[in-house]
């Protein structure tokens, strides 16, 4: 028995480590683009344990993450503020602009959805044209989640951030107090900005 638990941890990593390699595999979610415009809101709920804990800790437990969809170039990416995520060797967290494909591939979403603000299109252009903005100088995400510090940001800062240099708050106002360790406070959660009743899901799974 002794010899078994000690290998226990190696076992659980090699079988980590597989299904990872297994998920990536697989092949990608179909979206419908034709339906898309500026400023529709991508959220998902992550594979990973910080999405585990975020989820957890929140009220409804729904979605871990959530960006701002812009169509550039006749392709669709998705502007969000994301860590542990690197392009490539020595990347930096900071806010990206990912092909949707991408932010739904299925290594890194097992639920998701595409939702719109509804009767305000042109708030919703503004809001993707911001965000892109913030991307395109490089901003940093926010490792310390301070709402009142915008030099960087997290997820929900910089949807919410986005769309009020467009007249509308998001959240209204919502917060979500978490009590775990390493991540006490009061925080603006994805779900918290998911509540917003003028938002209409055009596109979910699974």
């Amino acid at each position: 028995m002794k010899e078994l638990l000690h290998i226990l941890p190696a076992l659980l990593a090699l079988c980590l480590c597989v299904s990872c390699k297994d998920t990536k595999a697989k092949s990608k979610r179909i979206v419908p683009v034709g339906i898309l415009a500026d400023g529709d809101l991508a959220f998902r709920r992550g594979t990973g344990l910080l999405s585990h804990v975020v989820t957890s800790a929140s009220k409804d437990g729904v979605y871990s993450h959530v960006g701002i969809l812009k169509q550039i170039d006749n392709e669709w990416f998705v502007i969000h503020a994301v860590p542990d995520e690197p392009d490539f060797e020595g990347d930096t967290d900071r806010v990206k602009t990912d092909p949707l494909s991408r932010f739904f591939a299925e290594d890194r979403a097992v639920r998701g959805a595409i939702a719109r603000i509804m009767d305000d299109s042109i708030a919703a252009s503004r809001a993707a044209h911001t965000a892109w903005e913030i991307a395109r100088k490089g901003t940093l995400f926010d490792h310390d989640y301070n709402l009142a510090d915008t030099s960087q940001m997290y997820c929900t800062e910089l949807v919410e951030f986005a769309y009020r240099k467009a007249d509308i708050c998001l959240s209204e106002g919502r917060r979500t107090q978490i009590n775990v360790p390493a991540m006490g406070g009061t925080y603006l959660m994805p779900d918290d900005i998911a509540a917003n009743k003028r938002l209409k899901i055009l596109y979910s799974f699974p």
